[in-house]
C-alpha cells in the first residue's frame, strides 16, 4: 500500500546514495542552515554585549566602582566561559579550525557536533563581554559541524563528508564577514589543505553563495567601503615591500606569542579553569580601561581608521597594534573562545596606518596615504598568521568593496607571507597540529606514483657493454642481465647509446658470421632520465616514444647510474601500496588516540618473542590494555581470541601509559 510516508522514505534513501545533484542539494541546505546558525550566533554576541558591557559594567557597576567595572565584568564572563568549557566541552581532540583540518585529513570529517551549541554560547559570551578574539573561528566550527552532522546522519562516504565539512566552513565565513569569495578560498586553502577539485569547488561555492544571500537578506551588509583612496603613482608600489617585510616579522611573532601564552597558562597557572579564564578576563579588562579599542573584534575602530574619521596619532596606532596582539594572546591562552582572523585584521590595520603616516611624512604629496597602507596591512597580517594569502586578499577586497588597491594588497601580502615563513615556517593552524604530532601534507596526490622517484626502482648498476664488443658478446650480456636491452658505453664508462635484442636479431640476419660490432648497430644519443625525476615522467616518455627502457644518468655529471624499465612500474606500485598502508596506519593511530584517550603502543614481534606462535587469547595481557590491530605484511587484521600472533607481525595495543615496561617485557 502506498502511504504518504513513502515519498519521504524514498527521498531519504536517495540522499544516502548521493550523486552530484544530491550533493548540490545538500550544499544548499547546508548554506541555509549555516547562515541561520551564524546569524543566531551573532545575535548571541549582541545580547551578551548588552548584558555584560552595557548593563553590568556601565549601568550597574560603573556608578559604584568606576573604571574597574569593565575589569569585574570581563572577569565574571571569563569565569562563566571557563565553567562552560570545563563541564560541557572538556578536552578536545578536534579543537578549532586546526581540529577541523585534522578531522578532514585523518578521519573523514567526522566531528563531535553535539558539543557545538555549548562552544557557540561560550564564544558569544567571550566576544560579547569584550575578550580580544574574533567571531570567525566559532562560525567556521558551526558551519563545519553542521556539514559533519548532515554527513554522519545520512551515512555518507568520507569523501562526501569532507566536502560538506569544507562547504560548511565556506558558508560560515560567507555569513560571518558577508564575503562569499573569501569563504570559498578559505575552504580550499585551509580546510581542504590546498586541494582543488571541480566537484569540491562547485559544492563549496554553492554553499557559500546561498549562505551569503540569506545573511544579506536578513541583515544587509554594513560595508567598510568603498573608500576614495588610490595610489598616488606607480612609483608608490615599491613602498609596500618594506611594509610586507615588517608585517611578516610581526606575523611570525604573533604565531609564536599565541603558543607561548598557551603553554605558559597551561604549565604555570595552576588554577581551576573558571578561575584561570577569569584572571585572563581581568587582565584584558585592566588594559581596556586605558585602551577600550582593543576589546572584542574591533570592527568599529578599524572602520574609523580606514575611513579617516579616527585621527589617531602615530604613537597611538603603534600602541593599539602591539597591545591588541598581546591581549589577543592572553585571551586565547587564558581560555576565552574565539578566532584569530579579526585580531589579525585589527593589528594589520593599525600597523599599516602607522607605516602610512611615516610614508606620508617622508614622501609627502599624494603618495603615502595612511589608509591605503592600512588596507594592505589588513590582508598582509592575516595571510602571514594563517597562511592563506588568497583568502586574505579576497576577504579584504570584499570587506572594503574597492578593487583599485588590489596590486599593493597583493604585493604586501606575498612579501609578508614570504618573510613570515622564513621566521615561523608553520602558520597558526599548522603549528597547532604539529604541536600534537600531526603533520599534514599540502594538497592531494594527483597520481599514486607521483611521489616515487626513478632512483627508487631503477636497476643499478645498469647492464652495459662497450661499443667495441662483438655480437656474441652482446648476446651473452643480454642473456646474463636477463634483459632485452643494455646500455652502450665507451672505454671511460660514459653513456654513448643503447642496444636492444631487436638490434641484435636484425644484425644476425645480415651478418651470419657475427663479425659486426656493437658500434655498428646501437642507437646513439638515447633519451635519458635522472635518478631524482618522478617515475611518472619516465613512464610518460616510454609511452610516447614506445620505449621499453630508459638509461638513468646523473644530472650533474651525466654519468650512467642505472636503467629504468616498464617492470619498474610494477615495483613502484608496490612501493605506493606500502606507503598508503603506512598512511592509513598513522591515521588509525590518531583515531584510536582520539576515541579512547589511551596511549597507542606498537611492537614488532621477533622470532624469539615470548608471544610468537601463540593465540591472542593465550597471552596473559595486563589489565587496562587491548590489542587493537595486527599488521601482517600488507594486510591489516582485526584480532580475535583465536588469531595467532606470528613473527614479523606489528601489534598495535591501546593501554595505560604506565604499562609500557610491562608490555615491553611481555612482547620482546
Amino acid at each position: 500500500m502506498f502511504t504518504a510516508s513513502n515519498p519521504i522514505m524514498l527521498f531519504m534513501r536517495r540522499l544516502r546514495r548521493p550523486n552530484s545533484n544530491t550533493l548540490l542539494l545538500l550544499a544548499i541546505v547546508l548554506g541555509l542552515a549555516t547562515a541561520a546558525a551564524v546569524w543566531l550566533f551573532q545575535q548571541g554576541i549582541t545580547f551578551f554585549n548588552r548584558l555584560f558591557t552595557g548593563f553590568l559594567a556601565e549601568t550597574l557597576l560603573s556608578p559604584i566602582i568606576g573604571a574597574l567595572a569593565i575589569v569585574v565584568s570581563l572577569a565574571l564572563a571569563g569565569a562563566i566561559v571557563g565553567w562552560i568549557m570545563e563541564h560541557f566541552i572538556g578536552e578536545e581532540r578536534h579543537h578549532g579550525v586546526a581540529g577541523i583540518m585534522e578531522s578532514v585529513a585523518m578521519s573523514g570529517g567526522r566531528l563531535r557536533y553535539q558539543r557545538i551549541p555549548f562552544k557557540a554560547i561560550a564564544s558569544a559570551l567571550s566576544l560579547g563581554a569584550g575578550a580580544s578574539v574574533g567571531p570567525e573561528d566559532p562560525s567556521v566550527q558551526i558551519g563545519s559541524n553542521l556539514g559533519s552532522f548532515i554527513g554522519q546522519r545520512l551515512h555518507l562516504s568520507d569523501e562526501q563528508m569532507r566536502l560538506l565539512v569544507a562547504a560548511g566552513g565556506a558558508a560560515a565565513i560567507a555569513a560571518a564577514f558577508k564575503a562569499p569569495i573569501a569563504g570559498v578560498f578559505f575552504a580550499l586553502e585551509v580546510i581542504l589543505n590546498g586541494s582543488f577539485e571541480t566537484r569540491s569547488f562547485g559544492v563549496v561555492v554553492l554553499a557559500a553563495v546561498v549562505s551569503s544571500a540569506l545573511t544579506q537578506a536578513i541583515e544587509p551588509a554594513a560595508e567598510m567601503g568603498p573608500f576614495n583612496y588610490t595610489l598616488g603613482s606607480v612609483a608608490e608600489i615599491p613602498l609596500f615591500i618594506p611594509l610586507g617585510i615588517i608585517l611578516g616579522i610581526v606575523s611570525a611573532y604573533f604565531i609564536r606569542a599565541v603558543y607561548w601564552q598557551h603553554d605558559w597558562w597551561h604549565h604555570h597557572v595552576h588554577l581551576p579553569r573558571p578561575a584561570k579564564t577569569a584572571l585572563a578576563g581581568a587582565l584584558v579588562g585592566i588594559v581596556a580601561i586605558f585602551l577600550p579599542q582593543i576589546m572584542g573584534a574591533g570592527r568599529d575602530t578599524m572602520s574609523s581608521v580606514l575611513s579617516g574619521e579616527a585621527n589617531f596619532s602615530l604613537g597611538l596606532l603603534l600602541i593599539l597594534g602591539v597591545v591588541k596582539l598581546l591581549v589577543t594572546t592572553v585571551s586565547m591562552g587564558g581560555g576565552f573562545v574565539g578566532g584569530i582572523f579579526a585580531p589579525t585584521l585589527f593589528v594589520g590595520t593599525m600597523l599599516g596606518a602607522a607605516y602610512g603616516q611615516v610614508m606620508q611624512a617622508t614622501v609627502g604629496g599624494k603618495e603615502g596615504n595612511p589608509q591605503v597602507y592600512a588596507i594592505a596591512g589588513m590582508a598582509a597580517v592575516m595571510a602571514g598568521v594563517v597562511r592563506c594569502p588568497i583568502t586574505a586578499i579576497m576577504l579584504v577586497f570584499e570587506l572594503t568593496n574597492d578593487y583599485r588597491l588590489i596590486l599593493p594588497i597583493m604585493l604586501s601580502t606575498v612579501i609578508c607571507v614570504f618573510m613570515a615563513e622564513r621566521l615561523a615556517p608553520n602558520g597558526m593552524y599548522e603549528q597547532g597540529l604539529r604541536n600534537k604530532g600531526v603533520f599534514l601534507p599540502v594538497g592531494r596526490e594527483v597520481d599514486l606514483m607521483q611521489g616515487v622517484m626513478v632512483g627508487e626502482v631503477m636497476t643499478k648498476p645498469a647492464p652495459s657493454i662497450v661499443e667495441t664488443a662483438t655480437l656474441l658478446d652482446l648476446r651473452e650480456a643480454l642473456h646474463t642481465s636477463q634483459s632485452r636491452s643494455v646500455c652502450v658505453v665507451d672505454e671511460k664508462g660514459s653513456l654513448n647509446g643503447i642496444v636492444t635484442m631487436s638490434d641484435l636479431q636484425n644484425a644476425y640476419r645480415s651478418d651470419m658470421n657475427g663479425a659486426t660490432t656493437v658500434a655498428n648497430i646501437f642507437t646513439h644519443d638515447p633519451v635519458t632520465v635522472a635518478a631524482d625525476d618522478a617515475l611518472w615522467t619516465a613512464v610518460k616518455i616510454m609511452g610516447l616514444r614506445e620505449f621499453g627502457r630508459l638509461p638513468v644518468v646523473d644530472r650533474q655529471t651525466g654519468a650512467l647510474v642505472g636503467l629504468v624499465s616498464r617492470h619498474a612500474v610494477v615495483r613502484a606500485y608496490n612501493i605506493v601500496v606500502e606507503r598508503r598502508l603506512q598512511d592509513q596506519h598513522t591515521a588509525e593511530h590518531i583515531r584510536l588516540n582520539a576515541l579512547t584517550g589511551g596511549h597507542v603502543f606498537e611492537f614488532h614481534i621477533k622470532p624469539n618473542s615470548p608471544v610468537a606462535g601463540k593465540r591472542v587469547a593465550d597471552v596473559h595481557w595486563p589489565q587496562e590494555s587491548v590489542v587493537a590491530a595486527i599488521q601482517r605484511g600488507r594486510k591489516q587484521l582485526i584480532p580475535h581470541g583465536d588469531t595467532e600472533i606470528k613473527a614479523g607481525d606489528l601489534l598495535t595495543l591501546i593501554a595505560d601509559p604506565d604499562l609500557k615496561t610491562v608490555l615491553n617485557d611481555l612482547l620482546t
